[in-house]
């Protein structure tokens, strides 16, 4: 990974802590496909295009969004990260399974969890 990458990177990483998001699953500029897990919200950056994308059940793409400029693509990113968030709390409100384990569900998937124990 280049210089410009690893600051941007690390950009990022800074706003995913500042939001508490770090519990989620996500990968930044990883070159490397086989990394890709179920549920995993992704950026790369492929021929001067920076590509945001989720995963889902068997790490199947879902959308997949392409930019120029590396900002947008932090947005759409940050944006994929609270829509997870938000749609695995209602998940979890209304009795669903969520994506996968994560405290950021809310209290209601704590208390679900620690019932289990």
């Amino acid at each position: 990974m280049n210089a410009k990458l690893e600051e941007y990177k690390n950009l990022l990483e800074e706003d995913i802590i500042l939001l508490g998001y770090e519990q989620l699953r996500y990968s930044i500029f990883l070159d490397d496909s086989s990394c890709d897990q179920e549920y995993q919200i992704i950026i790369k950056h492929v021929k001067n295009i920076y590509e945001v994308y989720a995963t889902a059940d068997r790490a199947s793409v879902i959308g997949k969004y392409k930019y120029e400029n590396i900002f947008d693509a932090f947005d759409k990113f940050l944006n994929l990260m609270q829509l997870t968030v938000l749609t695995n709390r209602m998940s979890v409100k209304n009795g669903e399974t969520p994506e996968y384990q994560c405290s950021l569900w809310g209290k209601e998937w704590i208390e679900q969890e620690d019932k289990k124990k």
